[in-house]
């Protein structure tokens, strides 16, 4: 029977964690052997308390192991903690903050039926203030084949950036060295692009499996304190896509220049340290370089947008309100290139 390992990090999550547990216990149909492996990140309150008191009353199929740091270092340390220690034929990561469909294992595994051996299963999940909106919108499932048309489905918000709600081979993962990169924010976006890259199949359902909560104390709404590292993490991102081999970099700068954008917008709104403004401008240098290395004259203008005074574009409601289709019919274009000069 197929062994899936559920990896939980834990830190500061005390009002979260036993649903997000809970959840977990609830998968009874999931047709699956189920390792769940808690890492402690050092949190400083009450969290793993709550765990330790859940995992010692619970009575059932999953197998619980919990790992801790001796210091804080960060969600992507934590994770890869848990890829080390991981013993499934697949993986799945869940914030812990976040929780489980009762059915999203069973959800999940049945995607094999489409494709037998996926390298990736992806179902949809609910996002948003009430957890009202959908990631994305299909009636049916399907299955992607190669790494291009998979990371032109990130671009169109085909498939979520965000590395929890994947069933993920455990052995592709280790053979292609697929660690998070530790000492950032946005860490997500370059595992997930690298992975699917990568990957030869994955399969996408229409099921909600997942809820994301939006939590006010996390790191996406810090975002004037945590403006610097943001900006830095880009850089490193950017670099990251830029050195990868298996497909070009256009959907991942793509995809990343809207919160840049945003980033910018803050600066002027705000009273921001002069070391936001400096790093703003050496991603804005970067971008430009990005973009003529790669004989891009649209991705370039796109980009310019960035600098004043056209960033004050993003003032405008309706520019604000249609970002993201922006981005897409941005995408569309570069794609058009990309097929008339690789012929692909």
């Amino acid at each position: 029977m197929l062994t899936i390992s559920i990896i939980i990090p834990v830190y500061k999550v005390e009002a979260y964690i036993e649903e997000c547990l809970a959840s977990v216990v609830a998968q009874s149909d999931a047709k699956a052997n189920i390792e769940c492996i808690i890492v402690d990140d050092c949190s400083p309150d009450g969290s793993m308390d709550i765990v330790r008191r859940f995992v010692d009353n619970y009575q059932g199929a999953v197998q619980f192991r919990l790992l801790r740091h001796e210091v804080n270092r960060g969600l992507s340390a934590a994770r890869n903690t848990g890829i080390d220690a991981a013993t499934g034929d697949y993986l799945l990561f869940v914030d812990s903050d976040d929780y489980l469909s009762a059915d999203c294992l069973s959800t999940l595994v049945s995607g094999f039926d489409l494709c037998p051996g996926a390298d990736v299963v992806q179902a949809n999940n609910l996002w948003g203030v009430g957890l009202k909106s959908l990631w994305y919108h299909t009636s049916r499932p399907y299955v992607l084949t190669g790494g291009q048309a998979c990371v032109e489905a990130i671009l169109f918000d085909r498939i979520p950036i965000m590395a929890w709600n994947k069933l993920v081979n455990r052995q592709f993962i280790l053979s292609h060295q697929l660690y998070f990169i530790e000492g950032i924010i946005h860490e997500d976006n370059p595992w997930t692009y690298q992975l699917l890259s990568e990957v030869s199949t994955v399969v996408v359902l229409p099921q909600v499996t997942y809820y994301y909560r939006h939590v006010t104390t996390s790191i996406t709404q810090d975002k004037v304190a945590n403006l610097v590292k943001r900006l830095r993490s880009f850089q490193i991102i950017i670099d990251h896509v830029m050195n990868l081999k298996q497909v070009r970099p256009t959907g991942m700068l793509l995809y990343v220049f809207p919160v840049l954008l945003k980033d910018k917008h803050l600066i002027y709104q705000v009273a921001c340290p002069e070391g936001a403004k400096q790093a703003m401008r050496d991603v804005e240098k970067q971008l430009f370089a990005t973009a003529k290395t790669l004989k891009r004259p649209i991705m370039l203008l796109f980009f310019l947008t960035i600098c004043r005074p056209m960033s004050h574009i993003y003032r405008i409601r309706f520019v604000r309100s249609h970002i993201q289709n922006i981005k897409k019919v941005v995408g569309k274009f570069e794609l058009m290139i990309d097929r008339l000069v690789y012929k692909s």
